[in-house]
């Protein structure tokens, strides 16, 4: 019985060796390869982003419970919320989006700012969005997958808490990364889900979660981080984010995400991209409005008694998507949607055209049956 024994330990150890070993080889480059950054004519830069973690913030006073006013019209409040960016936004873009919406507060990124996590990168984020009106304006932001360096451990660079410094009233490891602020009837929530890394850290920041769920007093809560809870792109699904944080997070009335490249309308959870990467939209029916192919970003109007979505199309300007949200003492959260706009847009990303295997098929196939399903009406 012990040779037996020993027998399968010994086989159940090379089949574990032998899984790593494979692992490993095909995830070499991802986890310990580190590129040579490009060139750069200095090797630092003049530059800090304004965040609600400091002292003072351009626009906003700090009251004494915490929660920031805006000093121009206290009762509403107004906010950009971009997805992933990967460094593609140029001055040109934060310069037509400003001159859109020249009445915004502050902006919020969900993650993925930069393409990789080395400072030849911060430095081509900071001379894109120098000498623009985004300078000036605070930010919150949460760190993506592509902000960490990759290994078998993740590592968040020392760099990206300096340019973002966070308020610290998170989880004791996640100070900086996982934040909320407060402002007059609203707050917001930032869970940083690339550090999720140990089923402690799951537990640790589901814990926060609640706590901060409960005890927020505000009238709206609104969520952001980077991977999402229902995903939009084929391949894409994070099990471990969707199985722990589905629930508590039906608490909120928005949850903004990015990672998946593409726009998804699943209420109260939205992903959203403005970066010129698209990953294959599942195309899923339970989703209430999605657009593959098209770069994004979100308004956000903040009054007393509503919360207005507005998802904007970047390069042409066009409102796509419209929503509302309501408190009813008797009904609780309502939303209210205008998906007559305009039709979906469901693009083929260009990376796919010309490829006829699965995953492409069942695209095309979803498409059709959607776009035949689902009556528009378009603006005459």
């Amino acid at each position: 019985m012990k040779d037996l024994k020993k027998r399968i330990a010994w086989i159940l150890l090379i089949i574990l060796l032998t899984g790593a070993t494979i692992l490993c080889c095909i995830r070499w480059k991802a986890w310990f390869y580190n590129p040579v950054e490009p060139k750069w004519p200095n090797d630092t830069v003049d530059f800090s982003f304004r965040t609600f973690g400091q002292d003072t913030v351009p626009g906003f006073i700090k009251q004494s419970d915490g929660t920031w006013l805006d000093t121009v019209i206290a009762d509403t409040l107004s906010f950009l919320v971009f997805g992933d960016i990967h460094n593609n936004m140029t001055a040109d873009n934060w310069n037509m989006i400003a001159a859109r919406h020249p009445h915004v507060d502050f902006y919020a990124q969900a993650g993925d700012f930069m393409e990789r996590g080395y400072f030849y990168y911060y430095q081509l984020l900071a001379s894109k969005i120098v000498g623009t009106p985004f300078e000036q304006l605070p930010v919150i932001v949460t760190p993506g997958n592509h902000e960490y360096r990759k290994g078998l451990i993740r590592r968040l660079p020392n760099e990206w808490k300096q340019w973002f410094p966070n308020p610290q009233n998170g989880p004791v490891h996640y100070l900086g990364t996982t934040y909320y602020v407060d402002f007059k009837n609203l707050r917001f929530i930032v869970i940083d889900t690339g550090g999720l890394q140990k089923l402690s850290d799951y537990t640790i920041v589901l814990t926060w979660l609640n706590r901060t769920l409960d005890s927020s007093g505000h009238k709206f809560t609104v969520v952001m981080m980077h991977h999402p809870v229902y995903s939009g792109a084929v391949g894409r699904q994070n099990i471990g984010v969707k199985a722990v944080f589905h629930q508590a997070l039906e608490q909120a009335d928005v949850v903004f995400s990015g990672h998946d490249h593409n726009y998804t309308r699943r209420l109260p959870f939205i992903g959203t991209n403005s970066a010129e990467k698209f990953y294959l939209s599942t195309v899923n029916e339970k989703d209430e409005r999605i657009c593959s192919g098209e770069r994004v970003y979100e308004l956000i109007t903040l009054t007393h008694d509503t919360l207005r979505i507005q998802t904007y199309l970047m390069e042409s300007g066009l409102l796509y998507d419209n929503i509302c949200v309501t408190h009813d003492a008797q009904s609780g959260t309502k939303y209210d949607c205008d998906s007559l706009l305009m039709s979906e847009i469901i693009l083929l990303p260009e990376k796919y055209s010309g490829k006829k295997n699965y995953r492409t098929r069942r695209f095309m196939e979803r498409k059709e049956m959607r776009l035949d399903s689902v009556e528009t009406l378009l603006p005459e």
